[in-house]
């Protein structure tokens, strides 16, 4: 609690005031500037306010900071479309100084509604990596539905076992300072099941928990085929992630060439365009995958490794940095301490 309450410090009262007297701008600048390097910068959500992020668990960013980061980024970068940049790295070509290219995961329906606009206020491209399962029904998606069911419990603890995760320790806290971290918890064994499996952890949870109704702040909604058209039409790349969003480890080779080419062929069926960057489902991959997207046709993938392209860039593994929920100060002290990743053995 004590950490949090440090970073959260940091985030809202150091880091603004360090940013005000230019501490962060020069080492910025150095990372940032050479020709053949790119920031390619990753999203989630874009929401109104904290009631839509009860455990900040870095998914999501406030509206009015997102409009900042924006704002910065238009100021004094070159925001490109993410396979153009991309195609200059891999071809050791120069890319403009200071090169960015900007996504977002998942396909929630925010970022039709609060992103897309800022975007197009500030004359910036972006890709969106869209989640074929369920497409049409816009249902919410699982780990979406495991936060909701936490923040609305009233119980204070959790057997695991009564939830179908026994080899969590029981029972499990859920009272107010540590839920964020239980929460946590459940998440990361959940990615290790299949769907079947977490859909069934998933009823037991609402059942055991009883959260009551779920309040609409809390509800996620995804986009619909027709909101991923619009998206589309507005001039936004689309990108594939999926149809299921499992670890592709619990898949085989062939349960996952069908998977990547039915999200790839459904998103380009939908769209009348070329769908040709991936992103891999919560940064994970596995022995299979960049073969399998070299056959079906993928320009490039993006994962969640935390650094800035260089030239040698390897295809099927471009970096990205998840962005805080933070003022421009704090998002540029998350970009000066980053790493440079190339291709280099």
């Amino acid at each position: 609690m004590l950490k949090d309450r440090g970073k959260q410090i940091i985030k809202q009262i150091v880091s603004p005031l360090a940013d005000k007297v230019g501490v962060y701008d020069e080492k910025v600048q150095r990372l940032m500037g050479e020709p053949n390097r790119l920031l390619v910068l990753m999203y989630h959500r874009v929401i109104d306010d904290l009631a839509s992020d009860p455990f900040q668990l870095g998914m999501c960013v406030r509206r009015k900071y997102f409009e900042e980061q924006l704002a910065w980024l238009a100021a004094h970068t070159h925001v490109l479309p993410l396979t153009q940049a991309v195609e200059h790295l891999l071809n050791n070509e120069p890319l403009p100084p200071n090169a960015v290219a900007i996504t977002f995961d998942d396909g929630l329906l925010d970022n039709l509604v609060n992103a897309a606009p800022l975007l197009e206020k500030y004359r910036l491209p972006a890709t969106f990596y869209v989640i074929t399962g369920g497409l049409e029904t816009g249902h919410t998606m699982w780990w979406d539905r495991a936060i909701a069911i936490l923040a609305c419990t009233q119980a204070h603890s959790v057997d695991p076992r009564t939830i179908g995760l026994p080899e969590l320790p029981h029972p499990l806290p859920l009272g107010r300072n540590v839920r964020a971290d239980s929460c946590r918890t459940i998440l990361g064994t959940l990615w290790e099941r299949n769907l079947g499996a977490i859909v069934q952890c998933l009823e037991q949870m609402k059942d055991v928990l009883d959260p009551g109704p779920i309040p609409l702040a809390l509800q996620a909604p995804r986009m619909n085929a027709q909101q991923v058209q619009e998206l589309a039409r507005r001039g936004f790349q689309i990108g594939a992630h999926t149809t299921l969003h499992i670890d592709p480890k619990l898949l085989n080779r062939e349960q996952l060439l069908d998977d990547l080419g039915a999200s790839r062929l459904q998103l380009q069926e939908l769209t009348q365009q070329p769908v040709d960057s991936f992103a891999y489902p919560g940064g994970r991959s596995s022995v299979w995958m960049p073969d399998l997207l070299a056959t079906l046709g993928f320009h490039h993938a993006v994962d969640t490794r935390r650094g800035i392209n260089q030239a040698p860039a390897s295809r099927y593994a471009i970096a990205r940095v998840g962005m805080p929920d933070t003022p421009v100060g704090d998002f540029k002290r998350a970009i000066r301490n980053l790493k440079i990743i190339d291709a280099t053995p």
